[in-house]
């Protein structure tokens, strides 16, 4: 086993997570993971009737999104550690658009979530809810909440990321170390008896 080689792409690894887009992600992923966990271990009675004022569409809306933008948070962030090995233009521009869309169609989604589970949960009869059962409803509102600017922050990201992609000559940047734009128009010169000469021409 070449153990040079391991330690040199484990400390790639930390590099890696260190980064602060990478880290928002990961801390995304986190708090989607304890809001669709939450819910589906104390959001429902014995009866599986949700404790949002017995309101099915509260508990499975909730769940729904977090499952869903969980996995997706994950491939994002495999996609960003492999982002140097795609080397296609179009693929990457495809890849940033997606995270665009579907991270500010998700803070839309948590917006919703976050005013439907409140009102549901202004409603509720809180006497027949133990107090842990309590906690972790009010926690994934909160949670909700903290989701909206968390997917806007994302998508800003990506938007802005798309900007450098625009900018930039190779299309290449994105989600590397460097997402700036790499590329400039060529110098004017001047020929020997002081004329401007085009950096265009032939």
């Amino acid at each position: 086993m070449d153990y040079a080689r391991s330690f040199a792409h484990s400390d790639t690894v930390m590099d890696f997570v260190k980064r602060p887009d990478v880290i928002l992600r990961m801390v995304t992923a986190f708090i989607l993971m304890l809001i669709f966990s939450c819910v589906l271990d104390k959001g429902y009675d014995a009866a599986g009737i949700c404790h949002y004022h017995k309101n099915q569409g509260a508990c499975n809306f909730t769940v729904g999104i977090a499952v869903i933008a969980f996995f997706v948070a994950l491939g994002f962030i495999a996609i960003t550690y492999f982002w140097d090995e795609i080397t296609n233009t179009v693929t990457r521009k495809y890849i940033v658009f997606g995270d665009l869309a579907f991270h500010s169609f998700w803070s839309f989604l948590y917006f919703i979530d976050f005013c439907f589970t409140a009102d549901m949960w202004r409603k509720t009869d809180k006497s027949v809810i133990s107090g842990f059962a309590k906690s972790n409803l009010q926690f994934t509102i909160i949670m909700a909440f903290v989701c909206v600017f968390l997917m806007a922050a994302i998508a800003y990201q990506a938007f802005k990321r798309m900007q450098d992609m625009q900018n930039s000559e190779s299309g290449l940047t994105g989600y590397g170390e460097t997402g700036g734009y790499s590329g400039g128009f060529p110098p004017h010169t001047e020929s020997a008896g002081g004329m401007y000469q085009s950096p265009y021409s032939s």
